[in-house]
């Protein structure tokens, strides 16, 4: 993965399409434990353990030793993600944070609680930063009305990717 080489610590934020969001993260994921522990945050259910042992055995046949090495916690509330980044201890190992927003997008979660706690969880990923590297996984923003959440993630970042936007590949072709 071309990323980890651009990355030599702080907060890396990679933004991207939602439903591709999972292959990202795996790919991510098998460089990391292939290097050692990794401490997963899933906020949006996008990384699935099935892909991922598959990308793992596909490198390596210590597919046990490695599976053990990717510690996933997730979150399903915006407050749960909170109390996740609160509650990781700021260790050397690389902290991969997916789709951490996927749950302040919620309608019953109003902007001014959403923006507390998105704020809040930037301090968290403010201090864990400082132990070892921190990557986010960040989808595009699915509501203009909550666009401020997805900037204030991308202003925090010490390296910011965009992946390049997938097109439908369908191009109806002229009629003459």
């Amino acid at each position: 993965m071309m990323l980890l080489p651009s990355v030599s610590g702080g907060l890396c934020v990679v933004v991207g399409e939602r439903p591709s969001m999972g292959d990202t993260a795996t790919r991510l994921l098998v460089e990391l434990a292939l290097r050692g522990t990794v401490l997963v945050m899933d906020g949006g259910n996008r990384l699935q353990a099935y892909p991922l042992a598959r990308a793992l055995r596909q490198r390596t046949t210590r597919i046990h030793l490695l599976s053990q090495r990717v510690l996933v916690r997730r979150a399903f509330t915006a407050y749960q993600m909170l109390a996740l980044l609160e509650s990781a201890p700021g260790a050397a190992s690389p902290l991969v944070i997916v789709d951490p927003l996927a749950t302040f997008y919620d309608e019953t979660l109003a902007p001014a609680p959403a923006r507390w706690l998105a704020q809040r969880c930037l301090q968290e990923v403010e201090r864990l930063k400082q132990a070892a590297p921190v990557f986010i996984l960040l989808g595009r923003c699915p509501s203009p009305e909550r666009r401020f959440l997805h900037d204030m993630v991308c202003q925090k970042a010490d390296t910011l990717f965009f992946e390049a936007e997938e097109s439908s590949g369908a191009v109806q072709p002229p009629l003459f």
